[in-house]
């Protein structure tokens, strides 16, 4: 352990409602409290949490200019390097990957000045196949970084792929808060919240509307199950648009669900449409390791996912949810038809998805293992990043 206060620089997106947003928002201000002195350096100011964040971390740079795309990049590489150097910072971490290459460059100019790199990968890197130059960028950052974690097994092993070997390469799975169950009153306030009736069978899905989290698909699964659904149901899909809201009304409409399917738009946390349902769902084609997944299970939710990324880390198919083939709507439907007809079969797989999430999922148990990372890593301790974490 360092003799003085552990310094360390975050690379972070911006901080909109997103997965990797809301995990930050867990476990900065966690760490901050443990006194970590923690600056965040954001790829671009705005975000609808940045408030929350500042109000959990000691501080918070955002770029002075609204720069194009690329420019932005560089911005947040030089506001790194300068973080660093006003900071003292033992360690840099840098979330997802514009913020990896922003840290990447500012590592290189800040040369043998420059604290040790990690890189948090947060999904399957499906982005790289469109942005060539994105990938090359961020496969010729792996050579600086010290530390390459991954939050599922599915991730670890693509940047084992990437890096070459395991010897960078650890696994920090997502924790969450965890509160107490559902009551009926809660249960009954949320559905008032969303204009759903008390006794309707409800299908919640909590994810941000992009075409790879499979909105589409579960549109078309309950469409060819509709007429064997208990006769008042509705599917609750709140989230922010990342460029699907026409396609998913237009699709609503043309398959007659309107009158079954709410879309409440970004909403903060995902407690209370999870404290609305009785089957959660989460159909996407890739994940990296979904925060809306285990929040779902931790309030006793029985969930249905694609069997991608994570998921398979968090569901054990047929004892705490099922898994499902991703893009395929009629095994996604056989699934809510079997969980919506047995009631006692959704209670069972809901309390074992609780048990898990208490027993793996917690955000101490999250917190423990970024600053043991950190801690070890600025000391230069011996082993590897993967016995740091275990």
């Amino acid at each position: 352990m360092p003799d003085r206060e552990l310094s360390v620089v975050v690379a972070a997106p911006p901080m909109k409602v997103g997965g990797t947003e809301q995990h930050l928002l867990h476990v900065l201000p966690g760490l901050a409290r443990r006194g970590i002195d923690i600056t965040v350096v954001l790829f671009q100011s705005g975000g609808a949490l940045e408030g929350a964040l500042r109000a959990g971390v000691g501080s918070v740079v955002v770029p002075a200019l609204n720069l194009p795309r690329y420019f932005r990049t560089i911005q947040q590489a030089f506001a790194i390097q300068r973080a660093v150097r006003r900071s003292k910072a033992d360690v840099v971490h840098a979330f997802l990957s514009e913020p990896y290459i922003a840290a990447a460059a500012a590592h290189w100019w800040l040369g043998k000045d420059a604290p040790p790199l990690i890189h948090g990968r947060r999904s399957l890197a499906f982005y790289s196949r469109k942005q060539r130059l994105g990938q090359r960028a961020e496969l010729a950052a792996h050579a600086l970084a010290s530390v390459l974690v991954g939050n599922s097994t599915a991730v670890c092993d693509e940047l084992t792929v990437e890096a070459g070997g395991s010897e960078k390469i650890c696994r920090i799975v997502n924790g969450i808060p965890l509160g107490e169950p559902v009551s009926p009153d809660e249960r009954l306030t949320a559905r008032e919240r969303f204009g759903i009736p008390p006794k309707a069978l409800v299908l919640t899905m909590v994810a941000n509307l992009h075409a790879y989290k499979g909105h589409a698909d579960l549109l078309e699964a309950v469409a060819g199950i509709r007429d064997k659904l208990p006769e008042d149901w509705r599917v609750l899909l709140p989230g922010r648009d990342g460029g699907e809201w026409d396609n998913l009304l237009a699709q609503t409409a043309r398959l007659g669900l309107s009158r079954h399917v709410i879309f409440p738009g970004e909403w903060k946390g995902s407690r209370e449409p999870y404290a609305a349902a009785d089957i959660g769902i989460l159909a996407s084609h890739t994940e990296g390791f979904s925060n809306s997944l285990i929040e779902g299970m931790a309030l006793a939710v029985p969930m249905i996912a694609t069997r991608v990324g994570g998921n398979i880390d968090a569901v054990d198919d047929g004892e705490n949810g099922f898994l499902v083939s991703p893009a395929a709507p009629e095994e996604l439907a056989t699934a809510i038809l079997t969980l919506s007809e047995m009631p006692d079969l959704r209670q069972r797989l809901g309390n074992a998805a609780r048990e898990k999430a208490l027993r793996q999922f917690s955000l101490e148990a999250c917190i423990d293992r970024y600053e043991r990372l950190w801690r070890n890593l600025a000391a230069g301790a011996a082993g590897t990043p993967a016995e740091w974490v275990a």
